[in-house]
């Protein structure tokens, strides 16, 4: 609708604008998202609200639109901030498309002060994917900026970016909703007095139009109308039926190039002045038709008026005019173009030429899409590339078929980049071309797609032969050994990393080094030797300053998993602060993701829960937000959630789902184990008890209890809760000997030192005095690391083999420490601990009565049982009974030893 036409029936979603954009304005910005189905009013009540104030951008239903569209006419207009949305310089793509994007949303945060700025993004349900990560970046900012975006959909869809991506720009807290109905009876009414129709049937123009502002204008101009499609093209003829026939067969041409048009395009595939097309156009401005827009363009009225002009083309006039089209746009200089070019020659008439065509520039459009950093719209044209050239004759195409594979992996997109990098490497008898095929899906455990995997790897070494480059061997090795550590092939995977690490070096290839390393890390963290780890770990950081930000991310891990295994808390901390300049430099989601999980780790291990718990719930809002195609990395903070309530002893620690969320991970021993941990943490024992039964039997296999350094720890409640001796014993074989450890995984938690594990397995098997040594051991090491609720943990098993042992004021101390520290911390569970194993020591220690206790100590001062009598108006009687229970209690002989003990004791009379 034209800004002439009367506007009805929106006073309150008006009022809801307004409000939200004068709080942007004042400091509060929002994301509003206007929805409704098509013609409901949305573009009307935001150019009604925001006036000439506001800045548009608008997405397209066009099939080669290039990525980023909308924001290419929007940040231009803003910011004088030069974005670069088109190059990454060689540098690593991911953390490229993630400065841009972060870049982008600065820069139009930036734009916005000090006096506000409204954004406009028309269409959204057509936006790309890289159109709306900006999108949900820009959501996170917006809270405390001045910046408004205002965005209209249509809501009938369920499928495509948008619906993908609306639970969480819907869930973010500066995000508002508005969704407009039908006009009702009232509203209708009220528009046909304003257009002067009052003659016209309200109630029956609003059963015709279904209450849409677009078909009731259409209604209302027209006295005859159909029902459903047929009707919609009906009211489109009515609208062009005024026009020449110059002006509608430019508006059919139009409708070819899509709902904004360029008037110098039109005018070429008419072949017509630019003038003439010019003049004819504005005819269908003011006729309703078009819109004006940009200098040089114009727009639909609304996108079903596009659509119902396109609908009365017949086929033949439509190929032809797509193929002109193809042909004006071919030319321009202008390389986000070339999707767009595709699209049409694809449309165009079906024949090999064009479909090669049509592969061709689709191939350059993702070309263009990969230097913007948008994947998904890579594969999207590569997958169109590949269907041309197939109905074009073409044969094979496996190296067509790798690109695609490589964009979809780089998208998310592994299952269906894993079957296309197979499909290639069944096509081609090139022995690279299959070892690029099998180095394609890296480091994903989805079950179902390991096996496959490794059957393809394994092809590929088969292709390459005992005697080719060493690196590569050893690449495809290192490969073949991560799959398998990921299958739990745990003495398989080490056996092929060790071949891989040894063919790296060999090589002097430092690529294939870092990935042997990697893999050998993955499986047996801790049996590389340190010196090892600590100069590979010095060596991807060297690598990384090349510009591979992830190369480097695993050296600066390697290094703080070392330095927390021999104790060197400063070392972690340098390394923490490497790893955030390296977040902040790239802004790689990746590499913030794993800085964040490292500090919930190191804070949570120092006692800082409240700080633990904020880096794990940003690290799981990264993990959803940027990394959700890997579910890996929700389920982390759903493990930290886990241990720190085993930490603390509290089981609403746990966030609800987490057994929905276990009932689906592979079923590797980690999850295996976490399935009864965690029901014995939530209470469900006998669930538990029936969990750890089922997996018993495999705890003797090593590649189960070698699959990961987190199976021991995560056993431990186990084996207590359920007093399993056998495995108990069979464990603390495996520790005697190893060297001792100040902590480890950090990526996931920092467990307590090795001295720990060895006190509370030696407890468990009821050796009493050999676990004390080891608790004061770990006690010592954890005070001296900073890890204050371990030193808590320590403290309760100590005082309670100290009680076990008969000792209870040696338990006594211990437990009042624990206590103590539990309290300060936030631990209540250990806290309750502390306080039952105190009372018990403190019973054991002094089991006398409050009265018993008063009259030992006059005892102790000397007086007579006469005395005490009189002193406490008690019978004489009563004051002998006391004293000859106190003198059994303590096991005494007279009162001279009572003296003693109460000295001792330190008591004095009330």
């Amino acid at each position: 609708m034209t800004r002439s036409e009367p506007f009805v029936g929106r006073a309150a979603a008006a009022a809801d604008l307004r409000a939200w954009l004068a709080a942007a304005a004042a400091g509060t910005g929002a994301l509003v998202l206007v929805g409704g189905p098509a013609g409901i009013g949305k573009t009307r009540l935001v150019e009604t609200v925001t006036g000439r104030a506001a800045v548009w951008g608008r997405c397209v239903d066009d099939p080669g639109a290039p990525p980023l569209w909308p924001w290419r006419r929007v940040l231009p207009a803003v910011s004088h901030v030069l974005v670069d949305l088109d190059g990454h310089h060689g540098e690593d793509l991911v953390a490229a498309r993630f400065r841009a994007v972060a870049t982008a949303a600065d820069a139009l945060v930036a734009a916005a002060e000090p006096d506000g700025l409204v954004v406009v993004l028309e269409d959204l349900h057509w936006a790309d994917d890289a159109s709306l990560r900006l999108l949900r970046h820009l959501a996170g900012e917006l809270r405390r900026s001045r910046l408004a975006v205002v965005a209209t959909y249509r809501d009938t869809g369920s499928a495509g970016p948008l619906f993908d991506a609306l639970p969480d720009l819907l869930g973010r807290p500066g995000t508002e909703s508005l969704r407009l109905d039908p006009l009702t009876e009232t509203d209708v009414r009220a528009y046909l007095t304003e257009v002067g129709r009052t003659g016209v049937d309200a109630a029956d123009a609003l059963r015709r139009s279904g209450g849409n502002p677009l078909y009731l204008k259409a209604v209302a101009r027209s006295s005859e109308t159909g029902g459903g499609a047929d009707e919609l093209r009906h009211l489109v003829r009515t609208a062009v039926s005024g026009l020449d026939s110059g002006a509608r067969e430019l508006l059919a041409i139009a409708s070819v190039l899509g709902e904004e048009v360029d008037t110098h395009v039109v005018a070429e595939v008419a072949e017509r002045p630019v003038a003439d097309v010019v003049a004819a156009l504005d005819r269908a401005v003011r006729a309703g038709v078009l819109l004006p827009a940009v200098a040089g363009s114009r727009r639909f009225a609304h996108a079903v008026v596009r659509d119902g002009i396109y609908a009365d083309l017949d086929q033949g006039v439509r190929e032809e005019l797509h193929a002109r089209t193809a042909k004006a746009l071919a030319h321009r200089p202008d390389p986000a173009l070339a999707g767009v070019v595709a699209g049409h020659w694809l449309r165009a008439t079906a024949s090999p030429d064009t479909f090669s065509r049509a592969a061709e520039w689709a191939e350059a459009a993702a070309r263009d899409a990969t230097r913007t950093f948008a994947f998904t719209e890579a594969a999207r044209f590569l997958a169109l590339a590949l269907d041309c050239r197939r109905r074009a004759g073409h044969d094979g195409l496996p190296t067509l078929l790798v690109e695609l594979a490589t964009a979809e992996y780089r998208a998310g997109r592994f299952a269906r980049s894993f079957e296309h990098a197979r499909e290639a490497a069944a096509l081609t008898s090139d022995p690279a071309l299959v070892v690029a095929a099998a180095l394609v899906v890296r480091d994903t455990a989805a079950p179902d797609l390991l096996p496959g995997m490794a059957e393809l790897t394994t092809s590929a070494l088969a292709a390459l032969g005992p005697d080719a480059d060493p690196a590569v061997r050893a690449k495809l090795l290192a490969q073949s050994a991560s799959v398998a550590a990921d299958s739990g092939k745990t003495a398989e995977a080490v056996e092929i990393a060790d071949e891989a690490l040894a063919l790296a070096e060999l090589s002097g290839d430092e690529e294939a080094r870092i990935d042997a390393v990697r893999a050998r890390l993955k499986i047996r963290p801790t049996e590389l030797a340190l010196a090892d780890r600590l100069r590979l770990g010095a060596l991807a950081v060297s690598l990384g300053g090349t510009g591979r930000p992830l190369v480097a991310l695993w050296g600066h891990k390697w290094r703080v998993d070392a330095a927390f295994e021999v104790g060197t808390i400063p070392v972690v901390d340098a390394e923490l602060g490497a790893i955030s300049a390296l977040a902040g430099t790239t802004r790689l989601p990746l590499v913030r993701w794993h800085e964040l999980r490292l500090r919930a780790s190191v804070s949570a291990y120092r006692g800082a829960f409240a700080e633990a718990r904020e880096f794990n719930r940003l690290a799981g809002e990264v993990a959803v937000t940027e990394l959700a195609e890997d579910r890996s990395t929700v389920g982390m903070s759903f493990a930290f959630a886990l241990q720190l309530a085993l930490l603390v002893g509290d089981p609403g620690e746990l966030p609800e789902g987490y057994d929905e969320l276990l009932a689906i991970a592979p079923p590797l021993p980690i999850t295996i184990v976490s399935r009864p941990l965690s029901a014995l943490v939530m209470g469900r024992r006998d669930e538990a008890q029936a969990g750890y039964d089922a997996l018993r039997p495999r705890l003797r296999d090593p590649d189960f209890i070698g699959h990961s350094p987190g199976i021991g720890p995560n056993l431990l409640p186990l084996l207590e809760a359920f007093e399993d001796l056998e495995t108990a014993a069979w464990l603390a074989d495996q520790l005697t000997g190893a060297p001792p450890m100040g902590s480890g995984g950090a990526g996931t938690f920092c467990s307590d030192c090795s001295s720990s594990w060895s006190a509370r397995l030696a407890a468990l098997l009821g050796k009493r005095e050999e676990a004390v040594g080891w608790y004061e051991d770990a006690i010592a090491c954890d005070a001296r690391l900073g890890a204050r609720p371990y030193v808590v943990h320590n403290r309760l098993g100590l005082a309670a083999c100290w009680e076990a042992l008969g000792e209870p004021r040696r338990a006594e101390p211990l437990a009042r420490q624990a206590a103590e520290e539990a309290r300060r911390l936030g631990m209540p569970g250990r806290l309750r601990d502390a306080t039952t194993l105190l009372d018990r020591v403190r019973t054991a220690a002094d089991p006398l009565t409050g009265r018993e206790r008063e009259i030992a100590a006059l005892v102790a001062d000397a007086l007579s049982n006469r005395q005490i009598a009189h002193r406490l108006v008690l019978s004489e009687r009563t004051v002998e009974s006391h004293v000859r229970s106190v003198l059994a209690k303590l096991g005494l002989a007279n009162r001279t030893e009572v003296a003693a003990w109460v000295h001792r004791r330190g008591l004095t009379p009330r």
